[in-house]
């Protein structure tokens, strides 16, 4: 019985000694994978300079939003920025974070539409929304939404780079150059739906359809000319009365893009006593009435 417990004794010292020796090697030696910053990764400063690195090194930007009293934007960050699914997630990236409430970002999110935060965007180097998410509230989703986005964009991507853009059918010529432009890429949407216009076989609503998007990529893009003169085309020969009282609309909008509001409120003015039984009439005498009120008093 001596014996047994003086075995138990020397089994016990051993094995504190271990557990001290192990406790001083692992406050002595560094983690493994040190958290540097989130991620891991080198944040840009400036969502303009995480465009210009994303450029030079062919990878995307990820733009996370945030905001001084967004308790979900604090909680998100703690349980993404030391996960290495996180880590991962940012190697063929060029991340920056911005405040919604800052003048890039809220000028970014006035252009895609983001209203509460937290919110991310991902974009191409050329500059095509990747992905957009916002308002999530727990990592699983976050994964599993941006890793379905990434997957659908780069197949897209594949697609539009294979093509052909002077055989391409109207049909997919359009739908592609509607893709682009709604990512916000109008020059690669412009030739695509410029196709799709004059694509032997394309029907007169495709057609009309067409230069609907190709009017509304031109003014995105700076030409203000050329917007205006599909439109006009488009109101002079579409059979849609629909489309015409729409495309009648758009360019009432073109002389705002040029700063020049008496000719916007002038064109709304017009749609107002040519289509008094349009369905788009409550919209229209809102935009003229905040047009009227925008005008200096003499």
């Amino acid at each position: 019985m001596r014996r047994a417990r003086q075995g138990l004794e020397t089994t016990a010292v051993a094995l504190l000694l271990g557990l001290a020796c192990a406790s001083r090697a692992s406050a002595q030696a560094p983690p493994a994978n040190p958290v540097r910053s989130p991620g891991n990764a080198d944040w840009a400063s400036t969502v303009d300079e995480a465009g210009e690195r994303a450029a030079a090194q062919g990878k995307f930007v990820f733009i996370e939003f945030d905001s001084p009293d967004c308790g979900a934007c604090q909680r998100m960050d703690r349980l993404l920025y030391p996960a290495f699914d996180f880590e991962a997630l940012l190697i063929p990236m060029v991340p920056v974070k911005v405040s919604i409430e800052s003048g890039e970002g809220e000028e970014l999110a006035r252009r895609h539409g983001i209203k509460q935060t937290p919110a991310v965007l991902i974009k191409s180097p050329e500059g095509r929304m990747v992905v957009l998410m916002e308002g999530f509230t727990n990592a699983p989703d976050f994964y599993s939404h941006i890793r379905k986005e990434l997957d659908t964009y780069r197949a897209f991507a594949r697609k539009a780079e294979a093509q052909d853009i002077s055989r391409l059918p109207s049909r997919e010529a359009l739908d592609t150059g509607r893709e682009l432009f709604q990512r916000g890429d109008s020059a690669s949407a412009l030739p695509r739906l410029k196709r799709a216009v004059a694509a032997p076989g394309t029907t007169a609503a495709l057609r009309d359809e067409a230069c609907e998007l190709l009017a509304a990529a031109q003014l995105a893009a700076g030409d203000i000319a050329a917007s205006r003169q599909t439109i006009q085309r488009l109101i002079e020969t579409t059979k849609d009365s629909s489309r015409r009282e729409r495309a009648e609309l758009f360019r009432a909008q073109i002389p705002l893009a040029e700063n020049r509001p008496d000719e916007a409120y002038a064109l709304y003015k017009k749609f107002e006593k040519d289509h008094p039984d349009s369905r788009y009439l409550p919209q229209v005498r809102a935009l003229a009435e905040r047009l009227a009120g925008e005008k200096p008093k003499s």
